[in-house]
């Protein structure tokens, strides 16, 4: 009998643990998962979770995050988003949503977890018209909403540029001026009319407009002849006479700094170009200025540059721009593809910060034939150059006709001539811009830079201004 007692006290003992348990738990999911908004990582006060294979996000948190306003019906166990453009309307233990008064079905329904209203992102999200991705090894979920956000848009400048800034001022940040190069005995010049490398004489109309736009104007010093860079960059004496000149230049003009655009750079010469790079930035900062780099670009399977430091270089420069396209313009291929961009993305922000970090895209293309390349241009847009070919003028003479390749998002296609001979072609795409300014947005980059005005159209602009506004000074 007291065995029997002792076994029921300790039943009913165990019962009153568990019940005072059960009667206070809250549900353990998965691992959190972390969100990304625009670049940005959302905190919450409850963290995002994973059940079913689904995130589940704070209701009121991420409706304010895209900027819509949040009413809790606490009778119907209801929660109502509203912005401008979308209505939202859920409810606790139900997979019905009404989105602008329309029906949908969701494959799971909102939660209730710590006293807050959890909801299925990707559902959520899209219904506010955003974009949703989901990184199984990271666990994070990328956000790119249809608000538009501010960054730090760069045109590079050089012959015929001037009426593409004029007409598309408003959409620019800042313009990298081509006016600067090495002479043959390495020092400064503002002219060398072989590589159509010159101040022009109306330039100070460039400055005018820069100031009523708010643009930021950068003296571009460009050069790709690598012994004259090894002679440059040879001695700290060489290296501070061109510092010392690049500096006078600035401040004579009134630039608001300096992007340096040094290609070609020798392995051998990677340490004196650090030190050059350190020097500069040190002299500009003191005068109140600003350096930028143009780099090439490199990937983990491929360091085609092995003269560039990344990490040195993105600590003594304000940012850098990758210069990322171009990546084999021997062969008639995409030189440009999104899934190259993304690996040289990867290599680069593992050793700059996203902030510190512009994207370049060549709004370009080439077109090979008998061994031969040419660049191909959208259309002509007042360029007299020869052996320039144009995609509008091969569409109406020859009925050239563009697809876009899946995997690179580029164009591509196919013409042949009066005289036989078929041209491949590959360039940019509108449709590979987006993806493009999209990535930098969701990567939280600082921005993007277009080589090179004179080239753009208002697909490019469009593409651009669809996600991105530009920061002004």
């Amino acid at each position: 009998m007291k065995k029997t007692m002792g076994k029921f006290k300790y039943i009913l003992t165990t019962l009153i643990i568990l019940i005072f348990c059960f009667s206070t738990y809250t549900p353990s999911y998965a691992a959190t998962a972390s969100v990304i908004l625009d670049g940005s990582l959302l905190k919450f006060d409850v963290n995002p979770i994973l059940k079913n294979n689904r995130v589940f996000v704070p209701f009121r948190a991420i409706s304010e995050k895209v900027g819509a306003t949040v009413n809790w019906d606490n009778r119907e166990r209801k929660v109502t988003a509203f912005n401008s453009e979308f209505t939202v309307e859920l409810k606790l233990n139900s997979k019905v949503a009404l989105v602008n008064n329309k029906t949908f079905t969701m494959d799971v329904s909102p939660i209730l977890y710590q006293g807050r209203v959890l909801v299925p992102l990707r559902f959520f999200s899209e219904a506010f018209g955003a974009t949703v991705n989901w990184d199984e090894k990271s666990r994070t979920v990328n956000i790119i909403s249809k608000q538009k956000v501010l960054k730090h848009i760069l045109g590079y400048y050089y012959s015929y540029s001037f009426q593409d800034f004029l007409n598309n001022a408003d959409r620019l940040t800042s313009v990298a001026v081509k006016w600067y190069t090495l002479d043959d005995n390495a020092r400064l010049t503002n002219y060398d009319n072989k590589r159509f490398i010159m101040t022009p004489q109306d330039y100070q109309e460039v400055f005018r407009i820069a100031k009523e736009k708010g643009i930021y104007v950068y003296a571009l010093v460009f050069e790709s002849d690598r012994q004259k860079l090894s002679q440059a960059l040879a001695t700290p004496e060489k290296r501070k006479e061109i510092v010392q000149s690049i500096v006078y230049e600035v401040q004579k003009e009134g630039y608001d700094g300096v992007n340096l655009d040094f290609e070609y750079l020798s392995p051998s010469d990677k340490d004196n170009f650090n030190e050059f790079v350190k020097s500069l930035y040190n002299a500009l900062k003191e005068k109140n200025k600003s350096l930028n780099l143009s780099l090439p670009v490199k990937t983990e399977e491929r360091d085609w540059w092995p003269g560039y430091d990344y990490e040195t270089l993105g600590k003594y420069s304000d940012f850098v721009v990758l210069m990322a396209y171009d990546k084999n313009p021997a062969n008639p291929e995409p030189q440009a593809g999104v899934d190259w961009v993304e690996q040289i993305l990867d290599y680069t922000l593992k050793r700059i910060p996203a902030e510190k970090v512009v994207l370049g895209i060549g709004y370009y293309g080439y077109a090979w034939a008998n061994g031969k390349k040419y660049t191909v241009l959208p259309s002509r847009m007042g360029f007299n150059y020869t052996g320039i070919l144009y995609a509008d003028e091969l569409q109406s003479k020859y009925g050239l006709k563009f697809n876009i390749d899946e995997k690179t998002l580029m164009a591509y296609g196919k013409f042949t001539d009066e005289n036989n001979v078929t041209y491949q072609i590959w360039m940019e795409s509108d449709v590979a811009v987006k993806n493009k300014v999209i990535s930098a947005v969701s990567k939280g980059l600082k921005g993007v830079a277009v080589w090179r005005l004179g080239y753009t159209t208002n697909g490019f602009w469009d593409a651009v201004g669809e996600k991105m506004v530009p920061l002004k000074k």
